[in-house]
């Protein structure tokens, strides 16, 4: 049978043993970044661009996609208010960039840091943190998809930029924290032997300098990215978070004395995070319960478990994030997987329910957990068929105010089901259409599964072309995340893995079992793109079509040899295992998508998405599956390897972003026989 790719990619076994698993490699020379290996891929990427834009729903789907912001932008752009300044980060005036506003007025453009440094790659910003006095404001800013960037100060008044450029890996949470007075900030690091560390930059002159405190693995997890700090009120104390999977308030500093030490008792291993109440106090959601209480922490007796106080049982909900806000705890938590936000006295005792639609999201409320500052409660949220809304949370009324109403879809109905998977668990998915009956069509599957990370409605604005093509958007609810708390995230990592694929093949039968599904596609990224190698190895009767973006697939050697990876590696062992490990090399192997393509396989349509820059998802796990797949399968479905230059794992660039969207959508599309319409999209 004709197959849709050149097979001729030579095959040059190596013999390899890792924790005990002997195996053989016959593209482990795709790895290296030689010559022959960059014209391989070069030529890859030129026939996955040609056969993806060459078809007629490529344009159509561009032009719809292009003419909404990109999901997370919303998330970036909530707002920070200090000194009765609002702060936050948004798109230039022609929408082609980011840009750092105060209020109203533009401060930083990214534009210009790209224009200043002379190269031409497009700089991302994403986070910025003003001093609590708002005379300064620290932002994040990187370079062509690079992991690694800076953090920048700016003069609000002036807008000048200051000579400071301290070095920091960009995104995951890693935020920084102010001084009181806005002499400096204090902002996570790493020891060449990968111990975390928390670093202190001076703004001003005059400040006094404080040393950099670095841990010990046993205070500090070593799976753990980097620590967040969070300042005591009035500047005494600096907390160290662990970020970005489980947040655990795990050491603390004195700066008066200087001493650090362990905040969390020994032996504690659930997570732990929040907000100080004053200088002695740390109000913080503890797991020691599958779904979280709230206590209060004496800092004097924090390794004390029996002074904590609780102050919020636990309870149906699951607690993610914890403000205090003009006097009063604000509660996000998770409840039937729809936001639920609730104030309470500083006793605990109940105020209220902020009014949210049915079925709402907040990312930055739910999956960025200890939050800068701020002098009010904003935030914004989503449905499925309602862009993010910002909101302001009245506290005393427990009121919301619609600050920026976002764009409405109309015409799609949301049903959730249930599937049972193999151990018996509940499953929940939900079914998302055009027009009203959802039965027999087809349907674009969507989960991640993994981390500690729920799947949250998401708004459907970029997926709009395929619903209104007659295609079903199925978002999928898998063991892995914290959609149920913390059992339901233990019963979906390490030696528990499997439970997660088991997951998504019950949802996809029962898709098709219930007549709602005709034909099958499944998109994950990141730890979902490892869920669609996967699906596209273990499940490739029930797949049409895969699409893995920014994917880890070599689950053995996902990060050989790429320098600097050294601490996603370890927060990979939280949800994978060490692959050092036999026990644990054992099940990795069993489900490694690389290490588990079979020759003589009719595997679906495969599409690939990876950035250049990805350290976590590095290219050379696509180039090795992308030639394994082509040698093994026997379909004629194409399996396509796109690589894009300046982005890294993943873009908020608004217009690369819409054209990798794009194109995975006319891919997906293609494959299930689906026409683009005309977009009814208004142009922002």
């Amino acid at each position: 049978m004709m197959r849709a790719f050149d097979e001729q990619t030579p095959r040059r076994p190596v013999s390899k043993t890792i924790g005990g698993v002997t195996f053989e490699d016959p593209y482990d020379w795709l790895h290296a970044e030689t010559d022959e290996v960059r014209d391989w891929q070069r030529a890859q990427v030129s026939k996955a661009m040609a056969a993806i834009r060459s078809s007629p729903n490529f344009e159509p789907v561009l032009e719809s996609v292009r003419a909404r912001p990109l999901a997370v932008e919303a998330t970036l752009s909530a707002s920070v208010k200090a000194a009765g300044k609002r702060f936050w980060l948004g798109r230039n005036d022609k929408g082609t960039a980011q840009v750092l506003r105060v209020d109203d007025r533009v401060l930083v453009d990214s534009d210009d840091i790209t224009a200043q440094r002379g190269d031409g790659r497009p700089t991302a910003f994403l986070y910025a943190i003003p001093s609590p006095d708002g005379r300064k404001v620290a932002f994040s800013h990187s370079a062509g998809g690079e992991p690694f960037g800076h953090y920048g100060v700016a003069d609000v008044e002036t807008g000048r930029l200051l000579d400071v450029a301290e070095p920091t890996m960009q995104g995951n949470m890693l935020r920084v924290d102010w001084l009181p007075d806005g002499t400096g900030f204090f902002l996570h690091g790493r020891t060449p032997e990968g111990k975390h560390a928390l670093r202190f930059a001076r703004v001003a002159e005059d400040a006094p300098q404080h040393p950099e405190a670095v841990f010990e693995f046993t205070d500090v997890s070593p799976t753990a990215l980097g620590l967040t700090p969070q300042v005591s009120p009035s500047g005494r104390y600096v907390l160290g978070v662990t970020v970005p999977h489980e947040y655990v308030a795990s050491v603390i500093g004195d700066l008066e004395t200087g001493q650090w030490r362990r905040f969390t008792p020994a032996g504690f291993t659930e997570e732990l995070h929040g907000a100080w109440l004053d200088e002695e106090t740390y109000l913080a959601i503890a797991t020691d319960t599958p779904r979280g209480r709230v206590v209060a922490i004496p800092v004097a007796t924090s390794t004390d478990r029996e002074t904590w106080r609780e102050i919020i049982p636990a309870g149906e909900r699951v607690l993610r994030s914890l403000d205090i806000v003009d006097g009063r705890i604000v509660i996000a938590a998770l409840k039937d997987v729809s936001l639920d936000i609730s104030v309470h006295e500083l006793d605990g005792t109940f105020v209220g329910t902020a009014p949210l639609p049915r079925a709402s999201a907040s990312f930055g409320l739910v999956l960025d957990r200890v939050r800068p500052r701020s002098e009010e409660f904003t935030f914004a949220a989503n449905t499925f068929t309602s862009a993010d809304t910002k909101y302001r949370l009245d506290v005393a009324g427990v009121d919301l105010e619609v600050l920026e109403d976002g764009e409405t879809l109309d015409g799609i109905t949301v049903e959730q089901f249930f599937a049972t998977s193999a151990d018996g668990t509940r499953v929940p998915y939900f079914v998302l259409a055009c027009g009203g009956a959802t039965g027999g069509r087809p349907a674009l599957v969507n989960a991640y599964g993994g981390f500690n990370i729920p799947w949250l409605p998401v708004f459907l604005g970029d997926t709009l072309p395929f619903l209104e093509a007659g295609g079903i958007y199925v978002r999928a609810n898998l063991r892995g995340g914290s959609e149920y708390g913390r059992d339901w995230y233990e019963s979906g990592r390490r030696q528990h893995k499997q439970n997660v694929f088991d997951d998504l093949r019950a949802v996809a039968e029962d898709l098709l079992d219930r007549g709602i599904a005709s034909s099958l596609a499944f998109h994950g990224a990141s730890n979902g793109g490892l869920l669609a190698g996967v699906a596209a190895v273990q499940q490739p009767e029930l797949w049409q079509a895969v699409v893995a973006q920014v994917p880890v697939l070599d689950v053995l050697e996902p990060l050989s040899g790429v320098e600097g990876a050294g601490a996603i590696l370890a927060v990979y062992a939280k949800d994978y295992g060490d692959a050092q490990d036999p026990a644990d090399a054992k099940v990795m192997a069993a489900y490694s998508p690389y290490h588990n393509v079979q020759p003589d396989v009719a595997y679906p349509a495969v599409l690939q998405v990876i950035g250049e820059h990805d350290i976590g998802c590095p290219p050379f796990q696509g180039r090795k599956f992308t030639a394994a797949l082509q040698y093994a399968t026997t379909s004629d479905r194409p399996v396509l390897l796109r690589i894009w230059d300046d982005v890294g794992h993943g873009s908020i660039d608004p217009v690369i972003g819409a054209e990798v969207r794009a194109e995975i959508l006319a891919f997906v599309m293609d494959q299930l026989g689906l026409t683009a319409r005309p977009t009814r999209a208004t142009a922002l």
